[in-house]
């Protein structure tokens, strides 16, 4: 969802981006300003980065592409 905390970190180039979080230049307040992703039905267990979230995280890793298995339930 555009605006939001995981569209800009999927724009930035490269298959994956690792974020030191307790050094971040973007602050609580301007987290706190992003929108929200509403939630996903294909994954119940996504759940949205919310400032919140990431206060608790010394870092943060985001990738393009993983695979899905282990037993879950496909994604189509």
């Amino acid at each position: 969802e555009p605006g939001t905390l995981e569209a800009r970190l999927t724009a930035l180039a490269g298959p994956g981006r690792w974020l030191a979080l307790r050094h971040a230049a973007l602050g609580a307040e301007a987290l706190a300003a992003l929108p929200h992703r509403s939630g996903s039905a294909k994954n119940p267990t996504y759940f949205p980065l919310t400032p919140r979230l990431l206060a608790g995280l010394d870092t943060l890793a985001v990738l393009d592409t993983v695979t899905y298995a282990h037993g879950g339930r496909p994604l189509d």
